[in-house]
């Protein structure tokens, strides 16, 4: 089985680049031509601007408040496969991790923040304990992949 969620990632950064020209074109329209000066008062443009703002900043780092990853999850008899990357405006923290199926010892799904952010730690047998690897933030992922990735990794019997 392989899942990936590159399709909401391409979309987010769409979205960030859409607001970006509207932001753009209205600090451009609001303040070089006057348009909006002939039908609003100064103080109204001004808290009209501070909302805009305020608005394209949320959109703009939502993938980054959320914890937003790639992800890339494969399973199959051999390896379970599990990449990331952080995408946004100062990408990064590109990673990989591939356990041999035999030596799965379990995994955990946590949630943080109110259920706004949500991890995935994976346990691997080494040396006869188990060992867990660092969480990974599953937050871009719907319902119906981490129900998908849980059923995969439910499959696999635990070394423990």
């Amino acid at each position: 089985m392989t899942l990936e969620n590159g399709k909401k990632i391409i979309l987010l950064r769409l979205i960030g680049f859409i607001s970006t020209l509207a932001y753009v074109l209205y600090v451009f329209l609001a303040y070089f031509p006057k348009v909006f000066r002939n039908v609003l008062a100064e103080k109204s443009l001004t808290l009209i601007t501070i909302v805009v703002t305020a608005v394209f900043l949320v959109v703009l780092f939502w993938p980054s408040i959320r914890k937003f990853r790639y992800i890339f999850f494969s399973a199959d008899e051999r390896t379970i496969t599990l990449r990331w990357y952080k995408p946004g405006l100062m990408p990064g923290e590109s990673r990989s991790i591939e356990i041999p199926s035999d030596k799965l010892a379990g995994y955990e799904v946590k949630q943080e923040v109110m259920g706004l952010h949500r991890y995935l730690i994976l346990f691997q047998q080494v040396q006869g304990r188990r060992a867990a690897y660092p969480p990974v933030s599953i937050s871009a992922l719907s319902k119906a992949q981490l129900g998908q990735i849980e059923m995969a990794l439910k499959n696999y019997k635990s070394t423990i």
